[in-house]
């Protein structure tokens, strides 16, 4: 654990993973979540086992951010733990995150992504439509998803 401020901006500058990854560790929820969001860009599979351990930090935001991390990581190890925060996390903006992730990461259909949050939230699936292109959450998949309801 730190007992200074880790600089961020320049773990991520210099792609220091390990310090990024004892970042993630840091008492200070706003420097746990620019953890997540440095190795999201930098894209090493190396901080995977540490992503998928934030994945259960007592912060929504962290959750969130170690879930589009894991996205662009695009780990098989990950897939697993973002299936079970789908299905389990307590907070529906972390589960919704964690449908999009496998949805990029090619392990769950779009149409798979509106039937998990229609359970989820218990409101039809045209809604849910409607609520996720409203929010551009799945942009990418938007046309996809569009045609899957009809």
């Amino acid at each position: 654990m730190f007992f200074l401020k880790p600089n961020v901006a320049k773990l991520k500058e210099k792609k220091d993973v390990g310090g990024l990854i004892k970042a993630l560790s840091h008492k200070d929820v706003s420097i746990r979540v620019e953890a997540a969001k440095a190795l999201a860009e930098v894209g090493d599979s190396s901080a995977v086992e540490a992503l998928i351990k934030a994945l259960s930090d007592s912060s929504i935001d962290v959750r969130k951010a170690a879930v589009r991390a894991l996205a662009n990581v695009a780990d098989e190890r990950a897939v697993a733990s973002l299936v079970k925060v789908v299905k389990e996390d307590d907070s529906i903006d972390v589960r919704v995150e964690a449908a999009k992730a496998l949805v990029e990461v090619g392990q769950m259909k779009a149409g798979e992504v509106v039937e998990s949050i229609s359970g989820m939230l218990n409101i039809p699936k045209d809604v849910v439509t409607k609520m996720l292109s409203e929010r551009k959450l799945i942009d990418a998949a938007k046309d996809k998803f569009l045609r899957f309801l009809k």
